[in-house]
């Protein structure tokens, strides 16, 4: 009896065991390392939330490759450097081969070396890293590298885009640069520097400037003097969370009417920080993939945007994470296979449907292509914006369209491909 009761157990840890290897095997992981406790827990988890969202939607869909599923494993670097490369050795351990990231150009580059290393020590075993918001451009120029992909626009870009729409507005003729001192607000920098030259030669940069950056500066006020004094009529900006938010309260409290061009000062945490009078006090113009009152914005996105409120009690503020999975799934489907060498072959030059055209996947350096819409937060548009079901009374309205041929700017990039 005893023997038929340990063979029944025997049978059962088996059974077990191979459920768990067809569901390993059924599924395509997907690590995503994003601060998930800390000062920025926030935007790590609304991210981790987005690309769930994304990834239950193709597997409703019936999956990939016969009807595998993607699943998104979340990882916290609490926005500590040390914590990133941790976590990155703990996804390299558990042979999960696929990671994302955004949040903090120096992670993402901690990434790209440390992922570089490992891919060409371990053949056959490479990593593909998924790029949905780290912009530095360095990443897609000389730092390129064949399982890295970016889907969001890099600084150059986004910075190309914001100086385009600038030309427009001829009461724009003197700009203060105030930027945050590391890797991505340098990169901000140089390219702010060399598209107003090249594209803006009349307006004049009257205040340049690098700040320590995440929230270590408590008090702007010494810097909206500069600003006062200087003249400026505008602030380029890629300052972003609290060095963003407590500028332009700065700003608004002085009374100072200046107006903000910016890549993230108006995302949601950033306008939730500052409420609808600080937000409204100034026009404070960001470039994004698309937003929900734009009068182009197409019916299936918007069906999808629905689907995302219900999911999340959110309204949706950025597009590129859905077509990089929309991507990634069709790659996955292209290669017949989720061996990510096959996979970043088949990404190579592929098409996805954008808010405002097809987006792009450059093949010569990775990066992502698409049209930029540049909007001001404001009180008066159709749909204002809910976070968490709470409705902040304000939202985003066009100022206008950059076409992708306007931001598509030469790369340096000279990579190096695997053979097939």
């Amino acid at each position: 009896m005893l023997n038929k009761f340990f063979k029944i157990f025997l049978i059962a840890i088996a059974f077990a065991y191979y459920t768990s290897a067809v569901k390993a095997e059924d599924t395509i992981k997907i690590a995503i390392i994003e601060p998930m406790s800390g000062p920025l827990a926030s935007v790590g988890l609304d991210l981790i939330e987005g690309l769930e969202f994304y990834a239950e939607r193709i597997n409703k869909a019936g999956g990939v490759l016969g009807g595998k599923h993607i699943e998104i494993v979340p990882y916290d670097n609490a926005m500590v450097a040390e914590k990133t490369i941790q976590q990155l050795r703990k996804v390299i351990d558990e042979d999960i081969r696929y990671v994302t990231q955004g949040v903090g150009s120096n992670h993402a580059l901690n990434i790209i070396k440390t992922l570089g290393k490992h891919n060409k020590r371990n053949p056959g075993k490479e990593i593909m890293f998924l790029n949905h918001s780290a912009v530095t451009t360095s990443f897609t120029n000389e730092l390129c590298n064949f399982y890295h992909f970016r889907f969001d626009a890099n600084v150059d870009m986004k910075v190309a885009a914001l100086v385009s729409q600038m030309t427009k507005d001829p009461s724009i003729k003197k700009v203060y640069l105030l930027n945050q001192n590391y890797a991505y607000g340098q990169s901000f920098q140089a390219a702010a520097r060399r598209l107003l030259a090249e594209r803006a030669p009349q307006i004049e940069i009257v205040g340049d400037e690098l700040i320590v950056p995440f929230g270590k500066i408590l008090d702007f006020n010494p810097y909206v003097s500069k600003i006062t004094s200087s003249g400026a009529d505008t602030v380029l900006t890629g300052n972003w969370g609290p060095d963003a938010a407590r500028l332009i309260t700065a700003t608004a409290n002085s009374q100072l009417k200046v107006k903000f061009y910016t890549i993230y000062a108006g995302i949601p945490a950033a306008m939730n920080s500052m409420g609808v009078k600080i937000s409204t006090f100034n026009p404070i113009v960001q470039v994004t993939e698309a937003h929900e009152n734009d009068p182009s914005h197409p019916d299936w996105l918007k069906e999808i945007d629905a689907e995302y409120m219900a999911f999340s009690n959110k309204s949706p503020y950025a597009d590129r994470q859905r077509f990089m999975m929309e991507m990634f799934a069709a790659a996955l489907e292209k290669a017949g296979t989720a061996d990510p060498t096959a996979v970043a072959w088949a990404m190579e030059g592929m098409t996805a449907r954008g808010a405002h055209g097809d987006v792009y996947m450059r093949p010569e350096d990775h990066q992502m292509h698409f049209d930029m819409v540049l909007s001001h937060i404001s009180t008066d548009v159709e749909k204002t914006f809910i976070y968490n079901n709470e409705d902040y009374g304000m939202a985003y309205v066009t100022d206008g369209w950059v076409n992708m041929a306007d931001i598509t700017l030469p790369t340096t990039c000279k990579m190096k491909r695997p053979k097939k």
